[in-house]
This record gives structure tokens, C-alpha cells and sequence, in this order.
């Protein structure tokens, strides 16, 4: 995969925990903005709906692997053992992707797992699918919304657009300034259901 200057930059070490994550969301932040300046955001009703997955399934799984094995390389055999089938389950593609508001709130679900964050930006807690407390937020920049899971010493960023074409990009990128050698980003595409 080519990374482009905001993706290098993003994994050079900041000291303490809070910086490296600020850097980070900031860098994609501006790569985001950096693709779709022109573009208007989309509202939360627009982006509303029943997605399937509509990506290059063998492709995406493969880029997958292959970072989640460059981020683990150098990590110790006991801790790698831990971290691969948590990174496995992090990363997994979901066929299915709906997008609703529900009241005060945004529910996110992904294949049966759900997300119900408030559209005001206020942070909740919830179970992240591997079982962990995590603090989320949802939010809007530029032409994209973002929903954001941190951790104490990780941060997941899922940010949803529309493509040229009308489909829906979902970007995933996860860092964890402790333990991989580099932040997990890729793409996944997905076209409203009929």
C-alpha cells in the first residue's frame, strides 16, 4: 500500500500517550479535509441507511493482514500472541452497515454490534466487540462524519463519506502508541441495499 505524507507522519513517536493521540486525529483530520474540501457534509439523514458491503473482499482482507502483520512484527512472542487475535477481531470487515438516527442519538450498527453515541458529540461508554470499556463520540468534519472509540492507550477512528460514485467509505484506522510499530488505516466500501 503507497502511504502518503499525512500516513508517515502519523507514525513517528510523540511522547506521552495524549500527544501521540492528538497528533494522530489531527493528521487524519487534515487528510480528510485535504480529499474532499469542496465537498458539503452530508447530513445525518443523507447518510442514513442499510449498506452492504460492496469492496474487493480477498483484497481488503489481505491489506488487512498485511498491516496488523507489519504493526505486530517487532512485538514479543507472549504479547503478539495476545494482540493478533484482538487486532483479528478489530479489523474485521462487516458485511452489513447501518446508519440511523434514533432521537437525541446516532446508532451505528455493524453486522450485530451496536453503537448508540449522542448527536450532540457527548461521550459514552461502551463494550468494544473484543469486551473492553472504551469512551465514543461522534462528530462531523468536512465532507465526513467520524465516530471515535479511545481507549486509555489506543484510539479507533471510524469516519464515514460518499464516494464520486454514491457509495458509502467507511475509513478505519486504529493506534496504539504502546504496542504497534505503526496505526492500522484502511478503506472499505459499501452500496445501500436495496
Amino acid at each position: 500500500m503507497k502511504r502518503d505524507a499525512t500516513q508517515v507522519a502519523t507514525t513517528r513517536r510523540c511522547p506521552g500517550i495524549g500527544g501521540a493521540l492528538l497528533v494522530s486525529v489531527a493528521l487524519f483530520l487534515m487528510g480528510v479535509r485535504g480529499e474532499a474540501q469542496s465537498r458539503q457534509v452530508p447530513s445525518l439523514a443523507e447518510l442514513a441507511g442499510d449498506y452492504r458491503y460492496a469492496g474487493n473482499k480477498a483484497k481488503d482482507e489481505a491489506e488487512i493482514r498485511a498491516q496488523v502483520e507489519a504493526a505486530t512484527a517487532g512485538m514479543g512472542r507472549f504479547v503478539r500472541k495476545r494482540a493478533l487475535p484482538r487486532l483479528k477481531k478489530s479489523t474485521r470487515i462487516p458485511e452489513r452497515l447501518d446508519l440511523a438516527t434514533q432521537g437525541s442519538d446516532v446508532v451505528i450498527k455493524m453486522d450485530s454490534y451496536v453503537v448508540r453515541v449522542p448527536k450532540s458529540g457527548a461521550k459514552v461508554n461502551l463494550k468494544t466487540p473484543i469486551g473492553d470499556t472504551a469512551e465514543s463520540s461522534f462528530r462531523t468534519r468536512t465532507a465526513t462524519l467520524l465516530q471515535d472509540v479511545k481507549k486509555t492507550d489506543s484510539l479507533k477512528l471510524n469516519s464515514f463519506r460518499f464516494d464520486d460514485d454514491g457509495k458509502l467509505v467507511m475509513r478505519v484506522r486504529i493506534q496504539n502508541d504502546k504496542r504497534l510499530a505503526a496505526p492500522l488505516d484502511f478503506t472499505l466500501l459499501y452500496a445501500r441495499a436495496k
